[in-house]
């Protein structure tokens, strides 16, 4: 099917492809059809844009957490696993939301409120963690990078 948006124009996504999140993401609750999308055509890249199937203008870039920080844990509750359709030991992918400002350099993650993905039915949740070492501004770069 065909879908608009205002960064990339028309662009096609197969039904098995559409990722459904069934509670939306926190801010954005009535979006629950989002493409994941490459974040350039011409590199290989860790980003991707998570975008909307329904408001052209609104896309997220995400990325795995586990190049940025690889002791990052999620543990999902039972209501978190039904949500997705996974069982009691269900492999899940985790994605973060990023913001990246002018100077990319200094993009951070979203650590606190990730997205949770049931990779075979293509269901996701965002959820809210309480655990005090993660942020929703994390840098993703080493100091040596964002400081130069």
């Amino acid at each position: 099917m065909k879908y608009q948006s205002t960064r990339f124009g028309t662009f096609e996504v197969n039904d098995d492809a559409i990722l459904n999140i069934p509670d939306g993401l926190y801010g954005f609750e009535q979006e629950t059809r989002f493409a994941l999308l490459p974040f350039a055509s011409n590199i290989d890249s860790p980003l991707e844009w998570l975008h909307s199937l329904t408001t052209p203008e609104l896309a997220f870039v995400i990325t795995d957490p586990a190049p940025f920080m690889p002791d990052y844990a999620v543990t999902l509750t039972a209501e978190d696993r039904r949500t997705i359709g996974l069982g009691e030991e269900g492999a899940f992918q985790i994605r973060i939301i990023v913001t990246v400002p002018e100077d990319y350099r200094r993009m951070t993650g979203n650590f606190l409120a990730p997205l949770v993905i049931h990779p075979g039915l293509n269901t996701g949740k965002q959820l809210v963690l309480t655990r005090q070492e993660y942020s929703t501004k994390h840098p993703l770069l080493p100091n040596a990078v964002r400081d130069n």
